[in-house]
């Protein structure tokens, strides 16, 4: 006997999205001032425009930093690594890194998107963006 298939589930909707063998992540800029934001935001923040349009963010950036949690939450078993990812429209964020074992880390990696499995729920695959080092 097989099992069903697992429905992939968005953590988050509007976050990512994947065409083909490409994955975004989706975010804003301001039509006044050009400030980036991730996610999306209502108004910018740098100058309180409410004109904002929807941008495809690139799917490389560096590792600004990162940790290695040895301490379960409520989703991730450990160990997991998370980090800081600096992008090329000048803004830095927060995100998973894909599983990396055998490559060491280094600040100023480069790193590629991808989206992956982050945790199941029964019969649901919770997927999100991750990071993974490009070698």
């Amino acid at each position: 006997m097989s099992e069903e298939p697992k429905e992939h589930i968005p953590f988050r909707k509007g976050l990512f999205v994947q065409e083909a063998d490409k994955a975004y992540l989706i975010g804003n800029r301001c039509k006044d001032c050009g400030q980036v934001f991730f996610p999306s935001r209502a108004f910018c923040f740098q100058c309180s425009s409410q004109r904002m349009e929807t941008v495809k963010l690139g799917r490389r950036g560096q590792l600004h930093s990162f940790t290695t949690s040895h301490m379960a939450s409520t989703h991730f078993l450990p160990p997991y690594t998370v980090g800081w990812i600096d992008l090329a429209e000048g803004i830095r964020i927060f995100s998973p890194i894909k599983d990396t074992e055998g490559q060491n880390l280094q600040i100023g990696m480069e790193m590629g998107l991808v989206i992956d499995e982050l945790w199941q729920e029964g019969n649901r695959r919770i997927v999100g963006y991750k990071y993974r080092p490009i070698s």
